[in-house]
């Protein structure tokens, strides 16, 4: 009986659960009643409730499931049916729920279960079985099986075991087909049970952990090695890329150094100073920068760069190390400047007055002084004054801006200018200082000149005393020609104080109110004088036959012009022009010429050259050379020279040439402006001339000039070498120049006479044994260099000579 009540409970169960939408409840009912019933057709999704009462006749071995038939007519099946005169159809939607209040009868023989109680009690409260029981029909509609005909009344359901399996009489209960399970057969069934390693929901296998697989049956790798690997046997083979238990870390393409770094995401990620794809590299400090390269952990720096990460800029030329670097830009010391401190500073900046040139300024013209802060004057005032403010403040005796002038007296008494110290009178003006008014001509020596006046000595006169003077001035009767008067007319006498013809017109014409009326061919006061020829042209007067030209005229007929006065019989007259004798110059031949016109470098006054600043000579054609040059100092390689000059020149040329056989000459130049040098390199002892030019405009003077020797230099390391009773040696140093013996002498201190002794050596040697000296005494050892019979200074050293051992 416990078998039939499982197998009841299963059948009852199973349509429990089973829902009721279509496939498990066909949506049409069909059932063979009377009608007048009392069925409730509910709204949607309500019980639709059947009541009735059935009895189920189970025959012994049957086959099939349950054979059910309503009112069938046989004796084991009993049911009291209503009249049924009329059958109706019920249509009852999928959703609504069927409820059979019916009560069910089922035989106790029924799948030979034993009758018990416990299937009464069962049976009599589950009138739903009504549904279960219903669901058999199915096999009964077709009046197949164990089922004669078909019931009157039916309950199409969907088959037993659901469809997936045969009700066993035997075991009371479902035999599923392959892949299905459960009371009813209605639950799929997993794989080899999930080899009891895990659980079958709805066919399929929830595995425990640790195992996987359709069926439970594979060992389970650690997050299903996150789709990065193959499952083998519990264990992840990663694929490549991976690794871990679970594959779930990512390989880094080359292995990270153990020691410093770890691979994170596929990718080293490196302790600090270190780098690279595998973190061996040493890491160089904040990685230079990006400007350098990192060898041994150190920046190499790239070009511009440098600083022990690359971080500052260089600085060009490293400031020279006369500044600091400071991000690429030198900050110089004191003293030096320019982008790279390559340049000497000069003091104030030179005033912004001049260029600045290895740290010394060179001033602008116009400035002066170590920083062009003083004004210049020109020519720096020729030594001849002192420069205040730019301006010349001469020494008395000069003038000029530059004091480059002589001063005249007085300033020539603002009438004429000063030219090398003497005046050059303008015209009209003479004297020392141009003080005095000039009287024409000088008076011709004839007077005193005052006031720009003549006074002519007696027998003289004139505005320039040129003319001789008449007794009496001819008592205004006639005309004084050459100291004797030349009467008027009618006046005669020395004086022409007397009125008449002179010389009774010497019978040559008639005398008329003291004036003669000469003949033809006669003339003069007198009738005495032959006439001139063509009457002077009318350009003179006819005086004896001969025609006294008027001013400007001259020769026998006054035809000719006459030169001014008369060239002063210094030269010739050629058509009233003057060519002078040689000596004299100007339109009169009054001037004295100067030798070769000066060579246009002076001025020619009074026949005499004043040449310009810095030439000399007759004809100003030589350049003043410099004067009084002495030699200040001399070395064994140098020699200093100072000289004065007071006139400007362009330059000195400085000439030297040893005095010995084929002695080379050499030279070189001095600024105009400088008055010493000294000449270098010489070679020791040797005498030289020496010759200093000054040089103007091209043109170079006569020389001043010296001679002098370079001293001969000391000898050197002069030291005993060996002291013995009679004998001394020395040695000492050679010298590296030419020379042409050494002179070595012993001095007996002890003896005033005959105690010196004396030798030449060749100058290869450094070394001599004096003997025949006395022992016990004490010596003076002086070593000298001889060259051109030319002693030089000496290296003394004194010892004692050894007493004879007792």
């Amino acid at each position: 009986m416990g078998a039939m009540i499982q197998l009841l409970l299963g059948i009852f169960l199973a349509f429990l659960v089973l829902p009721s939408e279509g496939g498990v409840l066909k949506k049409t009912i069909r059932h063979k009643r009377q009608s007048g019933l009392n069925v409730t057709f509910p709204e949607e999704n309500q019980p639709v409730v059947f009541n009735h009462v059935y009895n189920i006749k189970l025959p012994v071995g049957s086959q099939c499931s349950v054979d059910l038939e309503s009112a069938s007519g046989e004796k084991d099946l009993a049911l009291p049916l209503e009249p049924s005169e009329s059958i109706q159809e019920h249509t009852v939607n999928g959703e609504n729920q069927i409820v059979f209040t019916h009560r069910i009868n089922i035989p106790r023989r029924a799948c030979g279960c034993a009758a018990a109680p416990d299937v009464r009690e069962l049976l009599s409260r589950l009138e739903e079985l009504e549904l279960v029981v219903s669901s058999l029909r199915e096999q009964c509609s077709m009046g197949t099986g164990c089922c004669l005909q078909s019931a009157e009344g039916r309950l199409d359901t969907r088959p037993f075991c659901s469809g997936r399996g045969n009700f066993s009489t035997e075991g009371c209960g479902c035999v599923c087909e392959p892949g299905w399970k459960g009371p009813n057969c209605s639950e799929p069934e997993c794989p080899g049970n999930c080899n009891l390693r895990g659980q079958c929901l709805e066919g399929q296998c929830i595995c425990d952990e640790g195992f996987t697989g359709e069926d439970c049956s594979q060992l389970a790798c650690p997050s299903d090695c996150n789709d990065q690997g193959k499952c083998v046997d519990g264990v992840c083979i990663c694929f490549e890329g991976y690794a871990g238990a679970d594959c779930s870390q990512e390989v880094c393409p080359v292995p990270c150094s153990e020691e410093h770094g770890r691979c994170i995401d596929g990718r080293c990620v490196c302790q600090e100073g270190f780098a690279g794809d595998d973190c061996k590299e040493p890491l160089c400090l904040n990685n230079c920068y990006n400007r350098g390269r990192c060898v041994e952990n150190e920046c190499v720096c790239e070009e511009g760069f440098t600083g022990e990460d690359c971080s500052e800029l260089v600085c060009p030329n490293d400031c020279f190390d006369r500044g600091r670097c400071l991000n690429g830009t030198c900050y110089c010391e004191e003293g030096f400047t320019g982008e790279d401190c390559g340049t000497l500073t000069c003091p104030n900046d030179c005033h912004q007055q001049g260029r600045c040139e290895e740290g010394q300024c060179v001033c602008d013209e116009g400035f002066a002084g170590a920083d062009c802060s003083e004004k210049r004057c020109p020519a720096d005032c020729h030594n001849r004054g002192r420069c205040l403010n730019g301006q010349c403040e001469c020494d008395d005796g000069f003038t000029g801006a530059d004091c480059g002038e002589l001063k005249c007296p007085n300033d020539c008494s603002g009438h004429g200018h000063c030219v090398n110290g003497q005046c050059v009178c303008d015209e009209g003006y003479t004297g020392d200082d141009c003080s005095q008014l000039r009287c024409p001509n000088d008076c011709h020596s004839r007077g005193r000149c005052i006031e720009g006046k003549c006074v002519c000595e007696p027998g003289f006169q004139g505005y320039d005393c040129s003319d001789m003077s008449c007794p009496n001035d001819c008592h205004q009767h006639g005309r004084c020609v050459n100291g004797m008067c030349v009467c008027d007319d009618n006046y005669i006498g020395e004086d022409c104080r007397d009125r008449r013809c002179p010389r009774d017109c010497s019978n040559r014409g008639r005398c008329v109110d003291g004036q003669c009326l000469c003949e033809d061919g006669f003339t003069g006061l007198d009738c005495a004088e032959l006439s001139c020829p063509s009457d002077c042209h009318g350009q003179g007067r006819c005086v004896n036959g001969q025609c006294v030209c008027h001013e400007g005229f001259m020769g026998q007929d006054c035809k000719e012009r006459r030169c001014p006065g008369d060239c002063h019989g210094q030269g010739r007259c050629e058509d009233g022009q003057c060519v002078c004798h040689e000596g004299f110059t100007g339109i009169d031949c009054g001037q004295r010429s100067c030798p070769n016109d000066c060579s246009n470098l002076g001025q020619c006054i009074s026949g005499r050259c004043i040449c310009n600043a810095g030439y000399t000579g007759d004809d100003c054609s030589q350049v003043s050379p410099p004067k009084d040059l002495i030699v200040t100092e001399v070395t064994e390689e140098t020699v200093n020279l100072a000289w004065d000059n007071e006139m400007r020149v362009t330059e000195y040329l400085v000439v030297y040439t040893p005095t010995h056989a084929n002695g080379l000459e050499m030279q070189f130049r001095v600024p105009g402006d400088q008055t010493s040098t000294i000449i270098r390199e010489l070679e020791p002892g040797v005498e030289y001339f020496i010759r200093v030019f000054a040089i103007l405009e091209n043109k170079k003077s006569i020389p001043v000039s010296a001679r002098v020797a370079t001293y001969l230099p000391a000898p050197e390391g002069l030291k005993f070498k060996s002291i013995k009773e009679t004998s001394v040696e020395v040695e000492w140093d050679p010298l590296d120049i030419a020379f042409e013996t050494w002179e070595i002498i012993f001095r007996n201190m002890n003896k005033e006479d005959e105690g010196e002794i004396t030798k030449s050596l060749r100058r290869p040697e450094t070394s001599y044994q004096q003997t025949g000296l006395a022992p016990g005494q004490e010596y003076e050892i002086s070593l000298h260099i001889v060259k051109n019979n030319t002693r030089g200074p000496g290296l003394k050293r004194v010892t004692t000579t050894r007493e004879y051992s007792p």
